[in-house]
């Protein structure tokens, strides 16, 4: 049996054994005054469904069928407080934000595209392939090319050039205050 809202779209009803189905036409509106409680699992059974926050749903999670949920327009998932964030900053820019640290802990870490550091990087070490172009002033300790070192160990220290066993250190073309030495 069912009880009858209005038309016979809006409805309550037993529909099976343990299962209440509420029907409206457009909207069904529950209104508590502190909260609506459910006790187990909230299901959406529509591709595209919206969770609205706020009094005007200015916040707005929306399932992308097959794919995952969508924040809206520029909002942020927060952590703690409003400093910790993932925000979609704009159609191109994903912010991940932090007051102190951004922890990133794995096996591998794959960065593709251009890297931009701001601040200091520090690593414990650094294996790299390909060419690489420095621009700007490089503070490095020790240099190990194929087990060969280019070092120097303090500030107005001397640089050593040390082949391994025993290879010979070539220098060709140096130049002293304007002279070229062969």
């Amino acid at each position: 049996e069912k009880i009858q809202f209005g038309d016979t779209a809006t409805f309550i009803q037993q529909s099976s054994d343990g299962v209440l189905r509420i029907d409206g036409e457009a909207t069904v509106d529950i209104n508590a005054s502190t909260a609506v409680t459910v006790s187990n699992d909230l299901k959406l059974d529509s591709d595209a469904a919206v969770l609205g926050f706020g009094v005007d749903n200015d916040v707005t999670l929306t399932h992308v069928a097959d794919t995952g949920l969508l924040l809206n327009s520029t909002m942020a998932l927060q952590f703690n407080d409003a400093s910790q964030f993932i925000q979609g900053s704009s159609a191109t820019v994903l912010s991940i934000g932090a007051t102190d640290e951004i922890d990133l802990t794995a096996t591998d870490i794959d960065v593709n595209g251009t890297m931009s550091v701001s601040g200091t990087l520090t690593t414990a070490a650094i294996t790299t392939t390909g060419t690489h172009t420095v621009t700007g002033q490089s503070s490095i300790d020790l240099v190990t090319i194929k087990d060969n070192t280019i070092a120097s160990y303090a500030s107005n220290a001397d640089l050593q050039i040390s082949a391994n066993g025993s290879g010979k250190v070539a220098v060709e073309g140096i130049s002293f205050f304007g002279t070229t030495l062969s």
